[in-house]
């Protein structure tokens, strides 16, 4: 009898020390998990603030290009080099996108908007060719009223940055490309008042439409991932 009770109290005890151990794994398993969710949900926060911050710079490179374009004093030329520098910063946000966000959809559209402002930045470049010889028929000095006042007026517009979203790249890419639409369709109307060529009249009319399109659609998205 005696040496049945020491037998299983013998088997009681390990039973407890087996049950300390899984407990004792158990806890380390959730304990790793949890560390593991933390680093994952700091790098995810370091590469957004990264990729956020590429994506101020193309904005701020592109203003600073569009700052420093020398007016020739000719509408058509000036409204169709300052369009190209600004096409070229929506290039190079959608490249920053697609690098480093995230969302398929957003992508999707980071390469549409890429494809489409480059195949405009091309046909720019051909209507600048016909631009450059023109006769001068505006003073690019006189930013009081006029063609001056209005490309002032679109330059200070760019200069209002949207707050953005340090953490999701994929929200500050949707953020700032509806501002750099914003301003692209100010652009357009600017260049559909001043500009003296039909094309190039009627290509603004259309990037003004299918952007309107891309912010509406930019809008739903964050409206979806709030």
């Amino acid at each position: 009898m005696k040496n049945k009770i020491l037998v299983n109290a013998a088997i009681a005890g390990l039973l407890l020390l087996s049950g300390c151990k899984n407990k004792t794994a158990e806890d380390a398993d959730n304990k790793g998990t949890a560390i593991d969710t933390v680093q994952q949900t700091t790098s995810h926060a370091t590469a957004g603030a990264k990729a956020t911050g590429d994506l101020m710079a193309d904005m701020n490179e592109m203003m600073d290009k569009v700052h420093a374009l020398e007016k020739k004093g000719i509408a058509d030329y000036d409204l169709a080099a300052e369009l190209r520098e600004h096409h070229k910063g929506a290039i190079a946000m959608s490249e920053t996108q697609l690098d480093s966000g995230i969302d398929a959809q957003l992508k999707e559209m980071a390469q549409k908007i890429m494809d489409a402002q480059q195949k405009e930045v091309d046909q720019i470049d051909k209507m600048l060719d016909g631009y450059d010889d023109k006769a001068k028929d505006y003073d690019p000095m006189n930013t009081d009223s006029g063609l001056g006042k209005a490309m002032m007026d679109n330059m200070q517009a760019m200069m209002k940055m949207p707050e953005m979203d340090a953490v999701s790249v994929d929200k500050s890419f949707a953020t700032m490309m509806i501002k750099h639409h914003q301003d692209g369709i100010k652009m357009g109307k600017t260049i559909q008042q001043y500009a003296k060529d039909t094309k190039f009249k009627q290509m603004a009319q259309k990037m003004i439409s299918d952007q309107q399109k891309e912010i509406e659609a930019l809008q739903n998205w964050l409206t979806q991932h709030k």
